[in-house]
């Protein structure tokens, strides 16, 4: 039983649809995370790890049937699940059903009324609603987890987010599983498991790895580099990058212990950031959210430190420390280093708020970077048991910089920096064991941007000026410099859809997104409306449907939906768009007149 109330959810009709009242809570949430990572942790048998997996789902979703489904190399087979259903549950194909659809697909799915999916149930089934998760070792799919409910609308999206983290956790939890089990078998047949045990832990440590950044391509400007090195086969450090449009916010933290419950932890610490980055917090609050939501939840003697850093488009940061490393700054135009704390300390040890952590500035210029990094490389000994130190660490920063400047003359990559950076630590370490998790993220503002920035600004006034060969020009000028600026996508992607090169439009425009993270309504609709003027419907939908659940009560988007399904002759669908569209902006003329013009066209026709 969790240790805490959760308000039950209702099904009640709000203006003629069905809403989930009740339920989790933000707060909630983080402690459902930790629970289930508790509850994982002291699970040793298969058997014991998919009944607490049930009861979990059937406790927090209040479902009335869940199914564990693993596939065994031919088929999902059903290994759990609270009542058998009528007709009997079967075996599936990959791509069969919701299951064997998220299965093949790798990609979870939340139905709210399976009647109008009469392909994803056998018939006579009561399911209405249904999350269905995948259980991914790194690209490998092992089986779903599927939450039912015989209501339909009876899920949300903050609850498919729920049931993603528990099945990353669960596919961390079953290496663990196994790997107990294994011991135990291994007493007797010990020669011929070690390989499974080390293939068990790998499995952990591809399951933590998907919580790492998986997108390292520049932002506006920026480029990053990471490392990520456990001391055993998962780890209790993390780096992690969040793009909003106009911000980017990156973490590097480091949770007390090592090995999978440290790794488990991380897995909690990992979805509280990126929730509380996404609901727009400042630096502090984050770190307020972090200490409170998880402090009560860690198991015992365990706290974590963290270090975050927020780059403006102007290339202005904050940041926030709390107890951890510094964040080192290299300032190119002084051919320094500089070290950056705050005050604060680190979280999971006593209650915290805002006002017990600082949040200091600082600005980011052509050819600089930071770097966040982990204690572990600076407390790494060589042979001799000599400490590395953070100056020993700045001094091959530095001499590796200056080599690949000669020879780039004048300019280097930063990945190589890494890799020089890293032979260098490894050399220090030599024969000496490995004496920490390592992790470490560099941020390095591009030294070619004031070229680009130059271009960009140029192709604007040509613009302003109707110099269209000019404007195209000078904006591929800039493009070429530096592909992730912000300033020049955005550009290049109006202008092109202005003069209908359609498709060159969708190629920045997509690229923008990309590399921005901006989540904006305006820029989901500009995505659709070029989708749809290059005949590209179905991209157009998705688009215009990502622009509405921005921002509900955006009218040009419902109407512009509504013509994507006009143009796949589904008038009901094109119908339903306008009404809920009327629905969030009852004031809205245009919507109200599409509508009667759609559903008098409607009834002519019937």
């Amino acid at each position: 039983m969790v240790d805490f109330k959760v308000s039950k959810r209702m099904l009640v009709n709000f203006r003629g649809q069905n809403k989930v009242v009740g339920g989790l809570t933000d707060k909630d949430k983080i402690s459902i995370l930790l629970y289930i990572s508790k509850e994982f942790a002291n699970s040793d048998k298969e058997d014991q790890l998919f009944s607490k997996v049930i009861s979990i789902c059937q406790e927090i979703f209040e479902s009335d049937n869940t199914t564990l489904r693993l596939w065994d190399g031919e088929f999902l087979v059903p290994v759990k699940f609270v009542v058998e259903t009528e007709p009997p549950r079967r075996n599936l194909k990959a791509g069969e059903g919701y299951s064997g659809t998220v299965f093949q697909s790798g990609n979870p799915i939340l139905v709210n009324d399976l009647t109008r999916s009469p392909d994803f149930i056998d018939e006579g089934e009561k399911t209405r609603s249904v999350m269905c998760v995948p259980i991914m070792q790194k690209e490998e799919s092992l089986g779903c987890l599927a939450v039912e409910s015989n209501r339909e609308n009876f899920y949300i999206q903050d609850d498919l987010e729920i049931l993603e983290a528990l099945t990353s956790q669960l596919a961390l939890a079953l290496s663990s599983v196994r790997l107990i089990e294994g011991l135990v078998t291994a007493r007797a047949r010990e020669a011929a498991i070690l390989t499974q045990l080390e293939w068990d832990l790998k499995m952990g440590r591809n399951v933590q790895s998907q919580i790492l950044p998986q997108d390292l391509s520049p932002w506006n400007g920026v480029d990053f580099a990471t490392h990520y090195e456990p001391m055993a086969e998962v780890s209790g450090d993390l780096v992690d990058i969040v793009r909003q449009g106009h911000s980017l916010t990156a973490m590097n933290i480091d949770v007390s212990g090592h090995g999978i419950p440290a790794a488990l932890v991380t897995m909690a610490i990992h979805h509280q950031f990126r929730r509380s980055v996404l609901a727009g917090l400042g630096l502090t609050e984050i770190m307020e959210e972090l200490g409170e939501n998880l402090r009560g939840q860690l198991p015992e003697s365990t706290y974590f430190t963290a270090f975050l850093v927020r780059i403006f488009s102007d290339y202005s940061f904050g940041y926030v420390n709390a107890g951890h490393q510094r964040m080192l700054h290299y300032k190119a135009a002084d051919d320094i280093f500089e070290q950056y704390d705050t005050k604060g300390v680190p979280l999971g040890i006593l209650p915290v708020n805002k006002l017990d952590y600082e949040e200091k500035q600082g600005r980011l210029e052509p050819g600089d970077f930071l770097l966040l990094i982990s204690d572990g490389f600076s407390e790494q000994r060589n042979p001799e048991k000599e400490e590395a130190g953070v100056e020993r660490l700045l001094s091959w920063l530095h001499d590796e910089r200056e080599k690949l400047l000669i020879e780039g003359k004048g300019k280097f990559d930063l990945k190589t920096l890494s890799l020089k950076f890293l032979n260098r630590f490894k050399e220090y370490q030599g024969t000496a064991p490995i004496g920490d998790d390592l992790s470490y993220l560099f941020l390095h503002c591009n030294d070619s941007l004031p070229e680009a920035v130059h271009y960009i600004h140029m192709a604007k006034q040509a613009n302003a000026k109707l110099k269209t060969e000019d404007a195209y020009a000078l904006a591929s000028k800039a493009f070429s410099i530096e592909p992730s600026l912000k300033e020049t996508l955005m550009f290049l992607g109006k202008i092109n859809y202005r003069d209908g090169h359609y498709s060159e439009a969708i190629r920045y425009l997509e690229e923008y997104l990309k590399t921005s993270g901006d989540t904006t309504a305006a820029s989901h609709f500009m995505m659709g409306r070029a989708y749809y003027k290059a005949g590209k419907i179905s991209e157009a939908k998705r688009a215009l449907k990502m622009a509405l659940s921005s921002d509900h009560s955006f009218a040009k988007a419902s109407i512009l939906l509504a013509q994507c399904y006009l143009k796949e002759n589904a008038k009901p669908k094109a119908i339903k768009v306008l009404q809920q569209g009327v629905k969030n902006t009852p004031q809205n003329t245009e919507l109200k007149a599409s509508l009667v013009k759609l559903e008098g066209i409607a009834q002519k026709a019937s």
